[in-house]
């Protein structure tokens, strides 16, 4: 096998490098993290084996750049599902709210539960599919459903006929993305339908785009697609007063500047929905910062391999550092060999095979990197910066899968 050279970090195509933007996707998120050790001392002292660092303020600060982005007049249901994509459904949703937030988008029953206990005057939306024996469950939650097959809706019906209430939902169309809502040429059918139940109020339509960080032709196909079949309920006898298709990336391509609620989701977080490429230029923070520490240090000669399979032998002597993280965590196993993590503001990369518990990075060119030392895997340290989407980029994944699959063995601690 080839040697596991070692002495550099695997870059991906356009990186932020030494904390410098290489483009216009980067220039538009801020870099001026402050070191946690700097803003507090206690927070420094609490890290022992793995820690999700989560900054309120980011989140909130965040908000104001994407309405700004939206304009007067068009509010904000940020996604706070899949525990606000790793940062903490109840913290961040408290935050949402504090900031003036009034809808909040889930994708389970139990999610809305959190979130109705967590803000109880919130708007929740569901967002993906319930099953017809959790219509009860949605009634009582308050929940706002997106409504995709007529089981659905019936279901809802009985529950709020039972219960002598009127339910609130919203319909879902199907405009391109396959995955849910009902299909195009059968939405004014439906709408006619949904009209004759007494139960169920509907008061707004959605759709999703399938590709709007990538492809702004078949998205905007989407959004007049959409914009007919919008005609198409009215003259059946629905209301549809909230009309909703944004997500993040939308949002800032201004794809639907006429609707009055978007949905923005990694944004929300300081992550760009377009990655590495280029894109509109907005103020906003990552929230995360994912830090651990140096367990072991030990100097070990060329040709020594390292890690599960022995993929990676030294090609020079070397000093390796062990750290307490690995795939068990949600840190991409997909990284082995490609990335790298922050040792003293230096980058050092990742040596082998990421484990389950475990990773080996090279700390040759770290003076003096000893056991106890912080490592950043996401995050500022000097004068360098781990951003989720450089990880995405590495890993071959979406940006979202970076901070929602950190596992519950991952310690959040949460900062304004």
């Amino acid at each position: 096998m080839p040697p596991c050279r070692g002495q550099e970090c695997p870059q991906a195509e356009g990186h932020i490098n030494r904390g410098k933007a290489p483009n216009r996707a980067a220039a538009l998120l801020d870099t001026r993290a402050t070191q946690l050790q700097q803003r507090n001392p206690a927070l420094e002292s609490s890290l022992r084996r793995l820690q999700a660092v989560i900054d309120l303020g980011a989140i909130r600060r965040n908000v104001a750049s994407l309405r700004a982005v939206g304009g007067p007049g068009v509010a904000l249901m940020p996604a706070v599902k899949a525990d606000a994509y790793g940062h903490g459904l109840e913290p961040v949703s408290r935050a949402l709210a504090e900031a003036g937030v009034e809808w909040l988008g889930v994708a389970t029953v139990e999610e809305g539960a959190r979130a109705r206990r967590t803000v109880p005057a919130a708007r929740v939306c569901l967002l993906s599919p319930f099953l017809p024996p959790d219509a009860p469950e949605v009634l009582r939650l308050g929940l706002v459903p997106l409504l995709s097959t007529w089981e659905q809706a019936r279901s809802l019906e009985d529950a709020a006929a039972r219960a002598g209430a009127v339910a609130e939902a919203h319909l879902e169309i199907d405009t391109g993305m396959g995955r849910s809502g009902v299909p195009a040429g059968e939405a004014g059918e439906a709408a006619a339908r949904l009209a004759g139940l007494p139960h169920i109020r509907i008061t707004g339509a959605a759709t999703h785009f399938a590709c709007a960080e990538t492809d702004p032709e078949f998205t905007a196909r989407q959004a007049s697609l959409f914009d007919r079949l919008l005609e198409s309920l009215r003259a059946a006898g629905l209301p549809v007063e909230t009309v909703h298709a944004a997500n993040s990336a939308a949002l800032l391509a201004r794809v639907r500047s006429r609707d009055r609620l978007a949905r923005p989701g990694l944004m929300v977080y300081g992550i760009s929905p377009f990655g590495l490429r280029a894109a509109p230029d907005v103020e906003v923070r990552p929230a995360l910062t994912l830090r651990t520490r140096v367990a072991l240090v030990r100097s070990l000669p060329a040709g020594h391999p390292i890690s599960y399979g022995a993929t990676c032998r030294l090609a020079r002597p070397s000093r390796v550092a062990t750290l307490p993280v690995g795939y068990g965590d949600g840190y991409p196993r997909a990284l082995s060999g490609r990335g790298c993590v922050l040792l003293q503001g230096r980058r050092a990369p990742i040596l082998g095979r990421v484990c389950m518990d475990m990773m080996v990075v090279d700390a040759t060119d770290v003076p003096g990197a000893a056991p106890g030392d912080e490592a950043v895997l996401i995050g500022t340290q000097g004068g360098e910066q781990i951003r989720a989407e450089e990880l995405a980029a590495l890993a071959e994944t979406t940006e979202h899968a970076i901070t929602t699959c950190l596992t519950s063995r991952v310690e959040r601690v949460w900062i304004e």
